[in-house]
């Protein structure tokens, strides 16, 4: 397996994990470790957070983002899902309308 870059910043692993994504397909093995290990980092995060509920929802919002800017849909709307519960669980009513608003974008196609 070739080396993959390391990236410094946040920002520059996500372009470059969309980019694999968009390039190799989520079944391809580097896309795969890449995905995996991008989640690891920002699990840890949320459970290094001080306000875990908030982070987790956070989280999910950056997983369905990514995923749609790779051009996976329907993995992106999942995600959408689980954070759009989680926001109804911790009665998040504005962050709920919100991501309701984002994913009906999606839905739309705009």
């Amino acid at each position: 397996m070739e080396k993959l870059p390391i990236f410094k910043d946040k920002e520059n692993a996500e372009r470059h994990l969309i980019q694999v994504l968009e390039e190799k397909g989520v079944e391809n093995p580097e896309a795969r470790s890449l995905l995996d290990g991008w989640t690891r980092e920002q699990e840890g995060r949320v459970k290094k957070s001080s306000d875990p509920a908030t982070a987790a929802i956070e989280l999910n919002l950056r997983r369905a983002r990514l995923y749609f800017a790779a051009g996976y849909a329907d993995e992106a709307l999942e995600s959408f899902e689980t954070a759009r519960m989680q926001t109804r669980n911790e009665n998040r009513e504005e962050l709920y309308q919100a991501i309701m608003a984002e994913m009906n974008k999606l839905e739309a196609g705009e």
